[in-house]
């Protein structure tokens, strides 16, 4: 399998928007958002993804087809800009269990170490959510609390939190 994952700029909007909503639509219990919500997007709100200095959104290829995306952003709740969230990230069911978080985890960091103001990075899942809790732990993420939570689809179930600083 040969992949390469690409940060994405506003050129890439179309891009983003239907492997979004494609996953959105294939596994909606693992986001925090919905495909009724993103899929009234317009095109302006795509392309804000995507010009932000504090945000980085990659889609990760086999060659030239889309096989995931992830992102990472500066916590809006955090005025020191010190914290980096890890969000949306999803892989065709057909290249899961197959090491590929590696690839999207190792940009991601590699992007926030090169932020001027980020010292450390959060990660958080669904608790039912065992290959990311793994894929956290193996990129060395540590632990730190869970908070309880309705999902977009209804069901009460913990979020469990992670940090790496860096």
């Amino acid at each position: 399998m040969i992949t390469l994952i690409k940060r994405l700029n506003e050129n890439d909007w179309q891009e983003l928007r239907a492997l979004r909503l494609k996953a959105l639509q294939s596994d909606p219990a693992v986001f925090g958002s919905n495909y009724q919500k993103e899929s009234t997007m317009t095109e302006s709100e795509w392309k804000n993804w995507l010009q932000s200095e504090d945000a980085a959104i990659f889609i990760l290829y086999e060659n030239t087809t889309p096989l995931g995306m992830t992102g990472i952003n500066v916590d809006r709740d955090d005025p020191t800009k010190k914290t980096a969230i890890l969000w949306g990230s999803w892989l065709e069911p057909h290249a899961r269990g197959k090491g590929l978080s590696k690839i999207m985890y190792r940009e991601r960091i590699a992007w926030a170490k090169k932020h001027p103001t980020i010292e450390r990075i959060v990660v958080s899942h669904r608790a039912s959510n065992l290959r990311s809790k793994r894929a956290a732990q193996k990129h060395g993420f540590l632990f730190t609390h869970t908070v309880n939570k309705v999902w977009t689809d209804g069901i009460h179930d913990e979020n469990m939190f992670y940090e790496l600083h860096l």
